[in-house]
């Protein structure tokens, strides 16, 4: 694993022009990197130039100050069954060579949990179209509630508020009689070894996606939905500051540090 620099994060409402199209060519570059099937007028308006009422973007960089990843963040603000609701939308992307830890779970907690503090009483869902399982299995790990989930039994709780998403987001079914899953068009640069090991995973999470959604290798997303309440926040940020934990006192390769 290549050695992670600093990141910065950036609101490009509060940018320049000039600065918003810089911010386009530099993560366009590191989007190829890791996607395929995505045009740069599609991605720019995805990720910089969203119209989403609150737009943060998180940008790693490495040693030499080159950008290596990015995760957008994007808060919009609907109504939904009647009543006052923020959906959060996010993308998200880091080169092979620096993964290995789960870089955006701070930053995401941090603008969730200031979201949810600023505006008591709404509701606020996250909605993503995920189109590789590690998303799926990030999401199982920090959310107290998924859908949909091998451990949720009915779908029936949140069918007609997904639905209505999808044709908010203009989220086009690959099947009218699979609704969960959408025509998105990113395909992550996986290769059949990568296939390989994700069929033979042993995470649950990862095969129940699998099992949702085999079309993710052609750009198919599975619409995930996860309220989010401030216990969800408070349950991600525990799991998180666990993981840091483990790692601090993991042994070390060449021994224990003092």
């Amino acid at each position: 694993m290549s050695e992670m620099g600093k990141s910065v994060v950036v609101t490009p409402s509060l940018m320049s022009s000039g600065d918003r199209e810089k911010l386009v060519d530099e993560l366009y570059l590191v989007h190829c990197d890791i996607f395929d099937g995505v045009s740069k007028e599609d991605f720019a308006n995805y990720v910089v130039y969203s119209k989403a009422n609150e737009t943060r973007i998180l940008i790693h960089k490495n040693m030499h100050g080159q950008s290596v990843g990015y995760c957008a963040i994007h808060f919009f603000e609907q109504e939904l069954e009647g009543k006052q609701s923020t959906v959060i939308r996010m993308e998200a992307g880091l080169m092979r060579a620096y993964r290995g830890k789960n870089r955006n779970a701070p930053f995401v907690c941090r603008q969730v949990l200031g979201y949810r503090l600023t505006h008591p009483g709404r509701r606020v869902y996250y909605l993503g179209a995920l189109v590789h399982p590690s998303s799926y299995m990030l999401l199982d790990k920090y959310a107290t509630k998924v859908w949909p989930s091998a451990q949720q039994s009915s779908e029936l709780d949140y069918g007609g508020v997904i639905g209505q998403l999808a044709r908010l987001f203009g989220l086009t079914p690959v099947d009218p009689d699979t609704p969960g899953v959408v025509h998105v068009g990113w395909q992550t640069r996986d290769n059949d070894g990568d296939r390989r090991q994700w069929q033979a995973s042993s995470s649950q999470a990862a095969q129940f996606y699998i099992r949702r959604n085999p079309g993710y290798i052609k750009g198919h997303g599975l619409l995930t939905l996860v309220p989010v309440t401030l216990g969800c926040v408070a349950h991600a940020t525990g799991r998180m500051l666990l993981n840091r934990l483990s790692q601090l006192f993991a042994p070390h390769p060449h021994g224990n540090r003092g």
